[in-house]
């Protein structure tokens, strides 16, 4: 089966990292799906409106999927939400928002696509989560986020395991700083702007900060037959920004 033929489930794809990757995959011909709440501004992929975090939802999206199409090839597992709040001020409905929009919606679409993924004539079918460098290190007051990241890199791994014996590989990418209208309003209420942006530039060894693109070149490899023996790994896609270790101002 070529890439042009393929289809692709991208969730929270109406916007920033999710809208690119739907991109990347859109331009090589593949039949691209968008499960979101809202409707993308593109009309490059099919919006299915879906809430990923309720098991019924899910499974709405995948009886049209089968319906449609008949299978699936690919699924990338990109929705997510953040909170800033201190630990101590962090509220549970909070708490189990982010737990159910970044992991628990992994569990579900990876759940109820199995059947669609495992299609004879399915050749090379792959699951791609999103998680993030903070799952790895530690920004502040994002205790809730953090800690669903690293649930979706857990989790990839028990899917690799679980899926290999069926040809279905599982992989995470890990973004670290991308640049997003998110980030970017987080940026804009400094005052000088240009020093925060070289203060962050800073953190990177490639001298810039991420671009969406960036992360959907990643997925797009890790779901194609080049990445064919990578099943079970987290992708850091950071700039280097991890390999940095912090010196003391000197």
């Amino acid at each position: 089966m070529t890439a042009s033929q393929r289809i692709v489930l991208v969730t929270g794809g109406a916007q920033n990292i999710g809208a690119a990757i739907i991109a990347r995959f859109a331009e090589t011909g593949a039949t691209v799906i968008c499960a979101d709440i809202q409707a993308p501004k593109s009309d490059t992929a099919l919006f299915i409106k879906t809430d990923v975090a309720s098991e019924s939802s899910v499974e709405t999206l995948m009886k049209t999927i089968a319906e449609t199409y008949g299978h699936l090839d690919v699924l990338v597992n990109n929705a997510g939400i953040c909170i800033e709040a201190p630990i101590t001020e962090t509220r549970e409905e909070d708490w189990d928002r982010v737990m159910a929009v970044n992991v628990k919606s992994c569990f579900l679409t990876t759940k109820h696509a199995f059947a669609l993924l495992c299609m004879s004539h399915v050749k090379a079918p792959a699951i791609v989560n999103i998680s993030s460098i903070e799952g790895l290190g530690a920004n502040p007051l994002h205790s809730a986020y953090a800690a669903s990241k690293a649930a979706v890199a857990a989790f990839t791994h028990n899917t690799a395991l679980e899926y290999g014996p069926h040809n279905i590989r599982c992989n995470s990418v890990a973004p670290g700083w991308i640049s997003t209208p998110f980030n970017e309003a987080l940026l804009s209420q400094y005052p000088d702007r240009q020093v925060v942006d070289d203060a962050i530039e800073a953190l990177h060894p490639v001298g810039r900060l991420g671009m969406p693109e960036d992360v959907a070149d990643t997925v797009y490899w890790l779901a194609g037959p080049e990445s064919g023996f990578i099943t079970g790994q987290e992708i850091v896609v950071d700039g280097g920004r991890l390999a940095r270790l912090p010196l003391p101002a000197l």
